[in-house]
């Protein structure tokens, strides 16, 4: 019943989300899950250290898990087999090209596992934020503190790459090509998600390298009007990758928010000056006032970064 339950509140969103698109005025599509996963929590999935229960139509399933024989230095031995982390939330995805199971486990740091708290008032008036500007070319993401992750132009080639293959293999029409379009799909998806995870730990290790007590992202909702370009796929892997940044700081004590993305790419983050013409290009930033000048894309995560900041000592 939770797993139906799941279902349900997936599907009645995803119609919210196109309802919401219709009253806007804008194109949308029938919801559609092709995705071969399942979402397990504490009340379907009885998580041990060396084994999963897990709740299916059919009933109770217990499952091994396939580990390295040495641990050391694996987010095996780091999480899993520590009993400072415990079990939060898990999906279960099934890889159909080697007809395995993979249980990727959410964990989080129990009480006895943190270290005491030495926040004090006056600490909590000094947060430290990372901005993150995220881009349809160039870097996909670019932080506050200067870093330049992943590269948004390699993936978007491989994504076009993937897309002529597939279309050349539909106009073939054979059943062997209608296999190997199933399978480069699931081939893509994994490569897409690496990507994406790659650039999430890059993002967190900012976070942790600088003390910041706070990840800003800008607001996602119909980030492809506000960006030129941007199409179906770069809303699902910012969404992916914000997502992934939002867990794995939660379990070291980071908080992720988001914030208006108004004037983020017009303001100039030295002197606060605000126009439209500071753009001078899609990566080049020079203040029409105080002539400071610098990355398009650094100015904006430095705006981003100032927002959540103004917001949470306000």
């Amino acid at each position: 019943a939770n797993l139906v339950q799941k279902g349900i509140r997936r599907a009645i969103e995803a119609t919210k989300s196109g309802v919401a698109r219709l009253k806007k005025g804008d194109n949308t599509s029938q919801p559609h899950f092709d995705a071969w996963s399942v979402i397990y929590d504490k009340r379907s999935a009885t998580f041990y250290r060396d084994r999963v229960s897990l709740s299916t139509v059919n009933g109770r399933v217990e499952c091994d898990y396939v580990v390295p024989g040495d641990v050391e230095g694996t987010p095996i031995g780091e999480y899993l087999l520590n009993e400072d982390y415990e079990f939060r939330m898990s999906t279960l995805q099934y890889d159909r090209s080697t007809e395995s199971f993979y249980l990727h486990a959410r964990m989080r740091r129990t009480e006895r596992g943190q270290e005491p708290s030495t926040t004090t008032s006056e600490d909590a008036k000094h947060r430290t934020v990372l901005g993150v500007d995220l881009n349809v070319d160039g870097s996909l993401a670019v932080t506050s503190t200067g870093a330049f992750i992943g590269n948004a132009d390699e993936m978007n080639h491989r994504r076009r790459e993937f897309e002529r293959t597939r279309g050349s293999m539909q106009a073939a029409g054979t059943r062997s090509a209608h296999l190997s379009i199933k399978s480069m799909k699931d081939r893509e998806h994994r490569w897409m998600q690496n990507e994406l995870h790659r650039a999430s730990n890059q993002v967190l290790d900012e976070a942790r390298d600088h003390d910041c007590t706070h990840i800003a992202f800008e607001n996602l909702t119909d980030i492809r009007k506000r960006m030129g370009g941007a199409k179906r796929f770069h809303t699902w892997a910012f969404r992916r990758l914000y997502q992934y940044v939002e867990y794995k700081a939660e379990m070291v004590g980071i908080e992720v928010e988001q914030v208006s993305p108004s004037y983020t790419s017009q303001r100039c983050s030295s002197c606060g000056f605000t126009h439209e013409n500071n753009r001078q290009s899609k990566h080049q930033f020079v203040c029409q006032k105080c002539e400071y000048e610098l990355n398009a894309d650094y100015n904006a995560s430095k705006n981003i970064a100032r927002k959540l900041i103004k917001r949470l000592r306000s």
